[in-house]
């Protein structure tokens, strides 16, 4: 019997917008219009991989360092500096991601679950704004997982070569990859067990993290209309903005068929913005150099549901502010 080869897609959750490092306002990604298989030839790195064995065979930690080597080879072709490998929520959101859509055969940024990528940042342990690309199987068949699975060099290459070597429009991955203010990306990788004379790539997940502060801890939830209090300070690199606070769609258990149709992601808009001394808001801002801190009432007209707290700041040279920070919080 000929062998079935499985095909995959890929698609990005906010690197599509124009102007991906900043927005002003939710960002958005499209869909890309070519279809990749098993077989698409990869671009080769520059370098052989630094992290495989004798027999060329990755493990998890070498694929993961291998993939932030092809994405430092990718961004140095735009004279951009390296990101690191974020071993933290970052890897830990993104593998749980991974695993989630190998296990199930889709492709998309929400999870069975109903999660999306800031949620599951936030649930990690992270605080950042997250800019997640995604690369799987689409074929809704559940398998499996291989336990301590091994890739090759090619495995990495080709997802990463599928994301960069995308052509506008449809170019949200490659400009994800691209930012120019990205700082680490945390690396999710899971291999599903193939059945009988099938053939299956791993399904990965790249979550770039911006990290310009430190941000005080908030709860996992609080009750309708308390008082939350948003503190933090932020790098000499920005200049605080505002902290948003805004209300998404309850996450609720969705089919792998109504994954597979979800091919982009929007990052919610704030219902309310509160800005330092200078600026009109409902309540100030407290700012005392890249100090900054509030205490909130948390009701979006009496609705509860996940609601998520941004941090705002603005760049050197720019005349827009965007998300530096993003987190959910549960109210009940």
């Amino acid at each position: 019997m000929r062998p079935i080869v499985v095909l995959f897609y890929a698609l990005s959750c906010g690197g599509s917008q124009a102007a991906p490092d900043h927005i002003t306002s939710a960002p958005s990604s499209t869909t890309p219009s070519t279809t990749t298989t098993a077989t698409t030839t990869a671009t080769p790195p520059a370098t052989s991989p630094s992290s495989t064995n004798s027999s060329g065979i990755l493990t998890l930690a070498d694929a993961r360092r291998y993939m932030v080597e092809l994405i430092n080879r990718d961004r140095a072709t735009e004279h951009l500096p390296p990101v690191t490998l974020d071993e933290g929520p970052a890897s830990t959101a993104g593998q749980a991601h991974a695993d989630d859509m190998a296990r199930l055969g889709y492709l998309g940024h929400w999870g069975s679950d109903g999660s999306v990528p800031e949620q599951r940042l936030t649930e990690a342990g992270g605080a950042d704004i997250d800019f997640e690309n995604a690369f799987c199987v689409t074929d809704e068949k559940t398998r499996p997982l291989v336990a301590d699975a091994r890739f090759t060099a090619a495995d990495i290459e080709r997802a990463e070569s599928a994301f960069f070597n995308e052509v506008p429009p449809n170019d949200g991955h490659k400009k994800t990859i691209l930012g120019k203010y990205r700082k680490r990306v945390g690396i999710g990788i899971a291999m599903p067990r193939a059945f009988p004379n099938e053939i299956v790539v791993p399904c990965i997940s790249q979550e770039f993290v911006d990290t310009f502060g430190t941000y005080a801890p908030i709860p996992k939830s609080i009750k309708l209309g308390a008082t939350l209090h948003v503190a933090g300070t932020l790098g000499p690199d920005v200049k605080i903005g505002a902290v948003g606070l805004g209300r998404i769609e309850e996450p609720k258990p969705i089919t792998t068929s109504e994954l597979n149709k979800r091919r982009s992601y929007q990052m919610g808009t704030p219902y309310e913005m509160y800005w330092p001394k200078g600026y009109v808001s409902k309540i100030e801002l407290k700012v005392t150099g890249n100090a900054f801190a509030i205490d909130v009432p948390v009701s979006d007209k009496g609705q509860r549901g996940l609601y998520e707290i941004s941090v705002w700041a603005q760049h050197p040279g720019e005349k827009d502010f965007a998300y530096v920070g993003l987190r959910t919080i549960r109210i009940d």
